[in-house]
C-alpha cells in the first residue's frame, strides 16, 4: 500500500513540475494589430444577481474601446429580485446596454446555454464577448482579448481570479488561480483544453459554424461546449495569461453552494477527455491516500507533502505574477492546501451523491 502511495504522489508532483516548466517559461506573444477596431457584442448572463450587476456593468461602460463599437446585451433569466430593474437604471446612462428578457421555449437548453442562445439573435460585430453578472474585467479587457484573435483563431479566454477579501474568499482566489495554471499549461503544450465562460471571446463566424448555442446539445458546462464545437470545426484556440485579459469573479457564498457548483463542473465535465479524467484521478486521490502515507511512514509523508507544496506555491506566485497580482504568502498557501484537502474530499463524495445539481436556485439532472 505504501508503494502504491508513494507511486501516485510523485505522479501528482511529477504533473506539478509539467505545470511549473510550462507557466514560467510562457510568454504571451505579440497582439494582432487592427487598424480599426471592429465592432463587437458583449454578452452577460444574469440570475438573481442583484448584489453584482451594477459593478458588471459599471466595469463594461468603463471599457477602453469605442462606444459606438460595443453592445452589451444582458439576458435576465427570469430573476426573481431586483436584477432587471438595476439593469434598466443603467440603460439611462448608457444607450449602448440592451436588456433581453429570457423566455421558456422548447429548445431543450436550460441555464446558461439557454441565455446565451437566445442573446445571440441580438448580437452584433465580427466578435462575442461573454463573461458573467458577477464579474469585473478591467478596462484593456476588450483590447487585450481581441489581440489575441489571429485569422485562424476563433475562440480564447483570460485569466479571471476571484476577488477575495474574507477567508473562504482568498481559498477560492487561490483554488481559481491554481486551476487556471493546469488549464493553461494544458494548452500551452498544444491541446485544447477549455475555456473560462465568464472571459472568453469567440469570433462570430466561428460561432456560427457551430450553429450556435441553439444547434448545440445541451450541457451544464456550457462554455466547455461552445469551445469544444468550435475547435472541432478546424478554429484554433487560445488561453491568455496576461494583466490586460485578467477579470475578477465574486467569490461563491456558502459550502454547500460551493460543493453544487464542483458537482456542476464535474458533472459537466463527463463529455472532456481521457486525459482530464486521468488528471482529476490523480488530483483527487491524492488527498485519500496522502492520510495513508502519514500512518505508515510519516517522513516519506513529510518529505512529498512538502515538494508538492512548494511546486504549489510557487505556480501559483508565477501565474499571479504573469497577471500582474501580488503573490500569496507562504502561510495563505499552506491554509490553501488544508482547505483542498477539505473540499476535494468533499466534492468527491457529494458528486456520486444521486442527486440533482443546483445552481442559481435551480435545480438540474445531467
Amino acid at each position: 500500500m505504501l508503494i502504491f502511495s508513494v507511486i501516485l504522489v510523485v505522479c501528482y508532483i511529477s504533473i506539478q513540475l509539467w505545470q511549473l516548466y510550462i507557466i514560467t517559461t510562457y510568454k504571451t506573444g505579440a497582439d494582432v494589430i487592427f487598424e480599426e477596431w471592429p465592432e463587437v457584442s458583449v454578452l452577460v448572463a444574469a440570475r438573481n444577481e442583484e448584489k453584482n450587476i451594477e459593478a458588471c456593468l459599471r466595469a463594461l461602460t468603463a471599457l477602453d474601446y469605442p462606444k459606438d463599437k460595443i453592445h452589451i446585451l444582458v439576458g435576465d433569466d427570469q430573476s426573481t429580485d431586483r436584477t432587471a430593474e438595476l439593469v434598466q437604471k443603467q440603460i439611462l446612462s448608457y444607450d449602448n446596454i440592451q436588456l433581453i428578457y429570457i423566455q421558456d421555449d422548447d429548445s431543450g437548453l436550460k441555464a446558461k446555454a439557454r441565455v446565451m442562445a437566445q442573446l445571440d439573435k441580438h448580437a452584433k460585430g465580427e466578435f462575442y464577448l461573454i463573461t458573467d453578472a458577477d464579474v469585473q474585467v478591467n478596462p484593456m479587457w476588450a483590447k487585450s482579448l481581441l489581440g489575441r484573435m489571429t485569422q485562424e483563431t476563433g475562440v480564447a479566454s483570460g485569466t479571471t481570479m476571484v476577488k477575495g477579501r474574507t477567508f473562504y474568499g482568498l481559498m477560492q482566489q487561490c483554488d481559481w488561480t491554481y486551476f487556471m495554471g493546469l488549464l493553461n499549461a494544458i494548452s500551452y503544450s498544444g491541446i485544447p483544453a477549455t475555456a473560462v465562460g465568464n472571459n472568453m471571446i469567440v469570433r462570430a463566424s466561428a460561432y456560427n459554424d457551430t450553429g450556435g448555442y441553439s444547434n448545440i446539445r445541451f450541457s451544464i458546462t456550457e462554455d466547455y461546449k461552445l469551445y469544444s464545437e468550435i475547435c472541432k470545426k478546424g478554429w484554433k484556440w487560445d488561453n491568455v495569461m496576461s494583466p490586460g485579459t485578467l477579470a475578477f469573479s465574486a467569490p461563491v457564498e456558502g459550502f454547500m453552494t460551493l460543493l453544487h457548483q464542483r458537482k456542476r463542473w464535474l458533472s459537466g465535465g463527463k463529455e472532456l477527455p481521457w486525459y482530464w479524467w486521468l488528471l482529476f484521478f490523480i488530483f483527487a486521490a491524492y488527498y485519500f491516500v496522502m492520510p495513508v502515507m502519514f500512518y505508515l511512514h510519516w517522513k516519506i509523508a513529510i518529505s512529498l507533502f512538502t515538494v508538492k507544496l512548494l511546486c504549489q506555491a510557487i505556480q501559483i506566485n508565477g501565474i499571479t505574477r504573469h497577471i500582474g497580482q501580488p503573490g500569496m504568502g507562504f502561510f495563505t498557501q499552506f491554509l490553501f492546501e488544508c482547505y483542498l484537502w477539505v473540499i476535494t474530499l468533499c466534492s468527491a463524495i457529494f458528486f456520486l451523491i444521486p442527486m440533482p445539481t443546483r445552481w442559481k436556485g435551480r435545480n438540474y439532472r445531467v
